[in-house]
Protein backbone atom coordinates (compact mmCIF):
# COMPACT_ATOMS: atom_id res chain seq x y z
CA UNK A 1 0.00 0.00 0.00
CA UNK A 2 2.83 2.09 1.09
CA UNK A 3 4.31 1.44 -2.32
CA UNK A 4 1.09 2.45 -4.43
CA UNK A 5 0.92 5.55 -3.14
CA UNK A 6 4.41 6.72 -3.15
CA UNK A 7 3.57 5.81 -7.01
CA UNK A 8 0.35 7.86 -6.78
CA UNK A 9 2.20 10.92 -5.20
CA UNK A 10 5.39 10.49 -7.67
CA UNK A 11 2.57 10.66 -10.67
CA UNK A 12 1.06 13.57 -9.21
CA UNK A 13 3.99 15.67 -8.81
CA UNK A 14 5.54 14.83 -11.93
CA UNK A 15 1.80 16.01 -13.30
CA UNK A 16 1.58 19.42 -11.51
CA UNK A 17 5.18 19.85 -12.54
CA UNK A 18 4.42 19.61 -16.52
CA UNK A 19 1.41 21.58 -16.36
CA UNK A 20 3.22 24.25 -14.30
CA UNK A 21 6.51 24.23 -16.63
CA UNK A 22 3.82 24.48 -19.40
CA UNK A 23 1.93 27.43 -18.21
CA UNK A 24 4.97 29.80 -16.75
CA UNK A 25 6.93 29.37 -20.05
CA UNK A 26 4.15 30.31 -22.31
CA UNK A 27 3.14 33.15 -19.56
CA UNK A 28 7.16 34.20 -19.74
CA UNK A 29 7.13 33.67 -24.05
CA UNK A 30 4.06 35.53 -24.10
CA UNK A 31 4.90 38.71 -21.71
CA UNK A 32 8.83 38.53 -23.43
CA UNK A 33 7.29 38.90 -27.46
CA UNK A 34 4.81 41.66 -26.33
CA UNK A 35 6.99 43.48 -24.51
CA UNK A 36 9.35 43.41 -27.58
CA UNK A 37 6.84 44.50 -29.88
CA UNK A 38 5.84 47.34 -27.80
CA UNK A 39 9.46 48.04 -27.76
CA UNK A 40 9.83 48.30 -31.47
CA UNK A 41 6.48 49.94 -32.11
CA UNK A 42 8.40 52.73 -29.23
CA UNK A 43 11.31 53.04 -31.09
CA UNK A 44 9.86 53.41 -35.16
CA UNK A 45 7.96 56.34 -33.37
CA UNK A 46 10.69 57.67 -32.13
CA UNK A 47 12.49 57.77 -35.18
CA UNK A 48 9.52 59.09 -37.48
CA UNK A 49 9.10 61.76 -34.31
CA UNK A 50 5.89 61.17 -33.20
CA UNK A 51 7.05 60.07 -29.06
CA UNK A 52 9.77 62.30 -27.64
CA UNK A 53 12.36 60.50 -25.49
CA UNK A 54 11.76 62.77 -23.02
CA UNK A 55 8.55 60.69 -22.22
CA UNK A 56 10.63 57.98 -21.10
CA UNK A 57 11.05 60.12 -17.90
CA UNK A 58 7.96 60.07 -16.61
CA UNK A 59 6.84 56.44 -16.20
CA UNK A 60 3.23 57.42 -15.87
CA UNK A 61 2.76 59.92 -18.95
CA UNK A 62 4.34 57.33 -20.96
CA UNK A 63 1.82 54.46 -20.02
CA UNK A 64 -0.81 57.35 -20.69
CA UNK A 65 0.73 58.08 -24.03
CA UNK A 66 -1.81 58.51 -26.74
CA UNK A 67 0.73 56.92 -29.05
CA UNK A 68 1.85 53.98 -26.66
CA UNK A 69 -2.25 53.23 -26.59
CA UNK A 70 -2.81 53.18 -30.18
CA UNK A 71 -0.33 50.46 -30.41
CA UNK A 72 -1.09 48.56 -27.53
CA UNK A 73 -3.49 45.93 -29.26
CA UNK A 74 -1.14 45.59 -32.35
CA UNK A 75 1.93 44.76 -30.03
CA UNK A 76 -1.11 42.22 -28.29
CA UNK A 77 -1.31 40.66 -31.32
CA UNK A 78 2.16 40.31 -32.61
CA UNK A 79 3.16 38.83 -29.40
CA UNK A 80 0.49 36.13 -28.62
CA UNK A 81 1.00 35.40 -32.37
CA UNK A 82 5.03 34.71 -31.48
CA UNK A 83 4.69 33.36 -27.98
CA UNK A 84 2.27 30.72 -29.78
CA UNK A 85 4.94 29.91 -32.19
CA UNK A 86 7.56 29.78 -30.36
CA UNK A 87 5.43 27.48 -27.65
CA UNK A 88 4.61 25.07 -29.83
CA UNK A 89 8.31 24.97 -31.04
CA UNK A 90 8.96 24.34 -27.27
CA UNK A 91 6.42 21.83 -26.64
CA UNK A 92 8.12 19.69 -29.77
CA UNK A 93 11.38 20.13 -28.63
CA UNK A 94 11.12 19.09 -25.31
CA UNK A 95 9.02 15.96 -26.31
CA UNK A 96 6.03 16.96 -24.27
CA UNK A 97 4.09 16.54 -27.10
CA UNK A 98 5.35 15.00 -30.76
CA UNK A 99 3.69 16.66 -33.39
CA UNK A 100 3.77 13.50 -35.95
CA UNK A 101 1.61 14.03 -38.96
CA UNK A 102 -0.48 10.38 -37.87
CA UNK A 103 -1.87 12.25 -34.89
CA UNK A 104 -3.45 14.93 -37.67
CA UNK A 105 -4.29 13.09 -40.56
CA UNK A 106 -4.71 9.36 -39.22
CA UNK A 107 -8.95 10.08 -39.14
CA UNK A 108 -11.57 8.56 -40.74
CA UNK A 109 -14.21 11.02 -42.88
CA UNK A 110 -17.13 10.07 -40.84
CA UNK A 111 -15.82 10.53 -37.19
CA UNK A 112 -14.18 13.86 -37.94
CA UNK A 113 -17.65 15.05 -39.80
CA UNK A 114 -19.17 13.46 -36.29
CA UNK A 115 -17.04 15.28 -33.98
CA UNK A 116 -17.09 18.36 -35.54
CA UNK A 117 -21.25 18.53 -35.83
CA UNK A 118 -20.86 17.82 -32.31
CA UNK A 119 -18.66 20.54 -31.38
CA UNK A 120 -21.05 22.58 -33.53
CA UNK A 121 -23.64 21.22 -31.54
CA UNK A 122 -22.06 22.25 -27.59
CA UNK A 123 -21.66 25.84 -28.88
CA UNK A 124 -24.46 27.03 -28.57
CA UNK A 125 -25.63 25.06 -25.54
CA UNK A 126 -22.82 26.20 -23.49
CA UNK A 127 -23.30 29.91 -24.95
CA UNK A 128 -26.83 29.57 -23.36
CA UNK A 129 -25.96 28.11 -20.02
CA UNK A 130 -23.05 30.47 -19.52
CA UNK A 131 -25.28 33.63 -20.27
CA UNK A 132 -27.70 32.25 -17.38
CA UNK A 133 -24.90 32.13 -14.94
CA UNK A 134 -23.61 35.85 -13.26
CA UNK A 135 -20.52 35.95 -15.11
CA UNK A 136 -18.27 38.60 -15.73
CA UNK A 137 -16.47 39.11 -19.22
CA UNK A 138 -13.05 41.13 -18.44
CA UNK A 139 -11.36 40.54 -21.35
CA UNK A 140 -14.17 41.70 -23.86
CA UNK A 141 -12.69 44.75 -24.74
CA UNK A 142 -9.51 43.63 -25.19
CA UNK A 143 -11.09 40.64 -27.51
CA UNK A 144 -12.54 43.39 -29.25
CA UNK A 145 -9.71 44.98 -30.37
CA UNK A 146 -7.36 41.67 -31.25
CA UNK A 147 -10.57 40.49 -33.67
CA UNK A 148 -9.83 44.26 -35.88
CA UNK A 149 -6.20 43.41 -36.65
CA UNK A 150 -5.90 41.04 -39.41
CA UNK A 151 -2.58 38.99 -36.92
CA UNK A 152 -4.97 39.06 -33.84
CA UNK A 153 -7.87 37.46 -35.79
CA UNK A 154 -5.72 34.99 -37.07
CA UNK A 155 -4.18 34.11 -33.99
CA UNK A 156 -7.31 33.76 -32.30
CA UNK A 157 -9.40 32.07 -34.54
CA UNK A 158 -6.34 29.69 -35.90
CA UNK A 159 -2.98 29.77 -34.18
CA UNK A 160 -4.82 29.74 -30.64
CA UNK A 161 -6.60 26.84 -31.46
CA UNK A 162 -3.92 24.77 -32.65
CA UNK A 163 -1.41 25.77 -29.63
CA UNK A 164 -4.29 25.14 -27.39
CA UNK A 165 -5.12 22.09 -28.35
CA UNK A 166 -1.31 20.75 -28.84
CA UNK A 167 -0.75 22.28 -25.08
CA UNK A 168 -4.05 21.00 -22.79
CA UNK A 169 -4.54 18.10 -24.79
CA UNK A 170 -1.99 16.80 -26.71
CA UNK A 171 0.65 17.49 -24.00
CA UNK A 172 -1.31 17.97 -20.79
CA UNK A 173 -4.26 15.64 -21.44
CA UNK A 174 -1.88 12.85 -22.90
CA UNK A 175 0.65 13.00 -20.15
CA UNK A 176 -2.03 12.63 -17.64
CA UNK A 177 -3.68 9.85 -19.88
CA UNK A 178 -0.25 7.81 -19.06
CA UNK A 179 -0.52 8.24 -15.32
CA UNK A 180 -3.84 8.08 -14.48
CA UNK A 181 -5.80 5.09 -13.93
CA UNK A 182 -9.28 6.62 -14.86
CA UNK A 183 -9.65 8.27 -18.22
CA UNK A 184 -12.23 10.88 -17.08
CA UNK A 185 -9.60 12.02 -14.29
CA UNK A 186 -7.51 12.96 -17.01
CA UNK A 187 -10.03 14.83 -19.48
CA UNK A 188 -11.72 16.16 -16.77
CA UNK A 189 -8.25 17.98 -14.97
CA UNK A 190 -6.76 18.86 -18.01
CA UNK A 191 -9.92 20.71 -18.80
CA UNK A 192 -9.89 22.27 -15.78
CA UNK A 193 -6.46 23.53 -16.47
CA UNK A 194 -7.90 24.72 -19.47
CA UNK A 195 -10.54 26.69 -17.98
CA UNK A 196 -8.69 28.48 -15.29
CA UNK A 197 -5.48 29.08 -17.97
CA UNK A 198 -7.98 31.76 -19.85
CA UNK A 199 -8.44 33.83 -16.46
CA UNK A 200 -12.00 35.36 -17.31
CA UNK A 201 -15.01 34.39 -15.09
CA UNK A 202 -17.10 33.36 -17.90
CA UNK A 203 -14.59 31.95 -20.06
CA UNK A 204 -13.43 29.58 -17.43
CA UNK A 205 -16.93 28.23 -17.27
CA UNK A 206 -17.00 27.76 -21.57
CA UNK A 207 -13.34 26.72 -21.82
CA UNK A 208 -13.99 24.02 -18.76
CA UNK A 209 -17.09 22.77 -20.51
CA UNK A 210 -15.62 22.77 -24.38
CA UNK A 211 -12.74 21.13 -22.27
CA UNK A 212 -14.18 18.62 -21.54
CA UNK A 213 -16.03 17.58 -24.63
CA UNK A 214 -12.69 18.07 -26.63
CA UNK A 215 -10.85 16.37 -24.14
CA UNK A 216 -13.49 12.99 -24.99
CA UNK A 217 -13.29 13.67 -28.41
CA UNK A 218 -9.44 13.63 -28.22
CA UNK A 219 -9.74 10.51 -26.09
CA UNK A 220 -12.00 8.24 -28.10
CA UNK A 221 -10.18 9.27 -31.65
CA UNK A 222 -6.75 9.97 -30.48
CA UNK A 223 -6.54 12.17 -32.86
CA UNK A 224 -5.65 15.89 -32.73
CA UNK A 225 -7.11 17.17 -35.98
CA UNK A 226 -11.20 16.66 -34.88
CA UNK A 227 -10.50 18.92 -31.99
CA UNK A 228 -8.39 21.49 -34.17
CA UNK A 229 -11.08 21.60 -36.48
CA UNK A 230 -13.74 22.02 -33.74
CA UNK A 231 -11.97 24.73 -31.44
CA UNK A 232 -11.03 26.90 -34.83
CA UNK A 233 -14.41 26.67 -35.44
CA UNK A 234 -15.17 27.70 -31.87
CA UNK A 235 -12.97 30.76 -32.38
CA UNK A 236 -14.17 31.75 -35.85
CA UNK A 237 -17.68 32.10 -35.15
CA UNK A 238 -16.50 33.91 -31.55
CA UNK A 239 -14.28 36.25 -34.08
CA UNK A 240 -17.07 36.88 -36.73
CA UNK A 241 -19.98 37.26 -34.00
CA UNK A 242 -17.73 40.03 -32.40
CA UNK A 243 -16.89 41.71 -35.64
CA UNK A 244 -20.13 41.90 -36.68
CA UNK A 245 -22.01 43.23 -32.86
CA UNK A 246 -18.70 44.28 -31.50
CA UNK A 247 -18.58 44.49 -27.44
CA UNK A 248 -22.12 43.83 -26.92
CA UNK A 249 -24.41 41.34 -24.76
CA UNK A 250 -26.06 39.42 -27.12
CA UNK A 251 -29.38 39.10 -24.56
CA UNK A 252 -29.25 42.93 -24.23
CA UNK A 253 -29.59 42.92 -28.25
CA UNK A 254 -32.17 40.41 -28.64
CA UNK A 255 -33.98 42.64 -25.76
CA UNK A 256 -33.98 45.18 -27.58
CA UNK A 257 -36.20 43.83 -30.18
CA UNK A 258 -37.62 40.72 -28.28
CA UNK A 259 -39.98 40.83 -25.10
CA UNK A 260 -38.27 38.86 -22.40
CA UNK A 261 -40.42 36.26 -21.81
CA UNK A 262 -39.78 35.69 -25.77
CA UNK A 263 -36.43 35.76 -24.96
CA UNK A 264 -36.15 33.38 -22.64
CA UNK A 265 -38.32 30.91 -24.18
CA UNK A 266 -35.73 30.78 -27.50
CA UNK A 267 -32.92 30.63 -24.86
CA UNK A 268 -34.36 27.55 -23.31
CA UNK A 269 -35.23 26.13 -26.99
CA UNK A 270 -31.64 26.51 -27.74
CA UNK A 271 -30.53 24.57 -24.83
CA UNK A 272 -32.47 21.41 -25.09
CA UNK A 273 -32.78 21.45 -29.00
CA UNK A 274 -28.80 21.90 -28.94
CA UNK A 275 -28.06 19.60 -25.90
CA UNK A 276 -30.15 16.64 -27.39
CA UNK A 277 -28.74 17.21 -30.50
CA UNK A 278 -25.15 17.37 -28.83
CA UNK A 279 -26.16 13.89 -27.09
CA UNK A 280 -27.26 12.39 -30.15
CA UNK A 281 -24.04 13.10 -31.92
CA UNK A 282 -21.92 11.88 -29.26
CA UNK A 283 -23.65 8.91 -29.11
CA UNK A 284 -23.05 8.26 -32.82
CA UNK A 285 -19.59 9.19 -32.76
CA UNK A 286 -18.93 7.08 -30.05
CA UNK A 287 -20.64 4.13 -31.97
CA UNK A 288 -18.37 4.66 -35.19
CA UNK A 289 -15.17 4.37 -33.32
CA UNK A 290 -13.39 1.34 -32.06
CA UNK A 291 -15.03 -0.26 -28.87
CA UNK A 292 -11.77 0.12 -27.32
CA UNK A 293 -10.02 3.50 -27.73
CA UNK A 294 -7.14 4.10 -29.74
CA UNK A 295 -3.50 2.70 -27.55
CA UNK A 296 -1.11 5.75 -28.52
CA UNK A 297 -2.40 7.93 -25.18
CA UNK A 298 -2.73 4.79 -23.07
CA UNK A 299 0.84 3.45 -23.46
CA UNK A 300 4.40 5.49 -24.11
CA UNK A 301 5.59 5.19 -27.52
CA UNK A 302 7.23 1.70 -26.99
CA UNK A 303 3.66 0.59 -26.51
CA UNK A 304 4.97 -0.38 -22.83
CA UNK A 305 1.48 -0.38 -21.08
CA UNK A 306 1.70 2.47 -18.32
CA UNK A 307 0.08 0.95 -14.95
CA UNK A 308 1.04 1.33 -11.07
CA UNK A 309 3.54 -0.92 -11.29
CA UNK A 310 5.13 0.76 -14.32
CA UNK A 311 5.46 4.50 -14.22
CA UNK A 312 8.27 5.90 -16.74
CA UNK A 313 7.51 7.42 -20.28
Amino acid sequence: MEYKNNIYMNNFLKTAGVIALLLVVYSLLQGLFVGVAMAGYMIYDIINGSLSPSVFSNVEALIESPVIKAHEIDAMAVGIFLSAAAMLLFIHVTKLFRLRKSLFTSMAVRPLLLSTALVFTVIPTFNVLVQWLPLEDLLENEFDGLTHTVMGAFTISVLAPLLEEVMFRGAIQGYMMRRMRSPWAAIIAAALVFGIFHMNPVQVVYATLLGVVFGWIYYRTGSLMSVIVGHVLNNAIATIMMLLLGPTDEKELLNEYMPSEAVLASEIFTFVFFGALSVYLAVKLHRSLPAVPVPWHESCETGRDLSLDNTGC
